[in-house]
């Protein structure tokens, strides 16, 4: 093998480590910005983010209806509890087929990133 092609493949490896180390350096960084934030921030907060989400958007595909109404959801606030860098909150949503269980799962340093589970 030539030198140069030596050299260019050597190149194109320490660029394809740096990517990977800058990758995993980033994660890092995001994971302690997120155990900061759940030490600060309160169940209550997450709550509220989680009412304003469901409220305020579109999210059929996973509750199944347009529109939802503060009445047709009832929070379990004594269940709420942190785990690791998310907040869980649990939650029953009343329609007039009967009632489902969920939980939001919070991002404890950006309340606005939820995620729904069907439970």
């Amino acid at each position: 093998m030539k030198t140069s092609a030596k050299v260019g493949a050597l190149s194109a490896l320490g660029i394809i480590l740096s990517a990977s180390g800058y990758g995993v350096y980033s994660r890092n960084v995001e994971n302690q910005k997120d155990e900061i934030a759940c030490v600060t921030v309160h169940s209550r907060d997450a709550v509220i983010a989680v009412e304003k989400d469901i409220l305020n958007k579109s999210h059929t595909e996973m509750f199944g209806k347009n529109r939802i109404t503060l009445g047709s959801l009832l929070f379990h606030n004594e269940s709420v509890a942190k785990n690791g860098t998310r907040i869980i909150v649990p939650f029953t949503m009343a329609s007039h087929r009967g009632q489902s269980e969920f939980q939001a799962v919070v991002r404890c340093s950006n309340l606005q990133d939820i995620e729904y589970d069907k439970l």
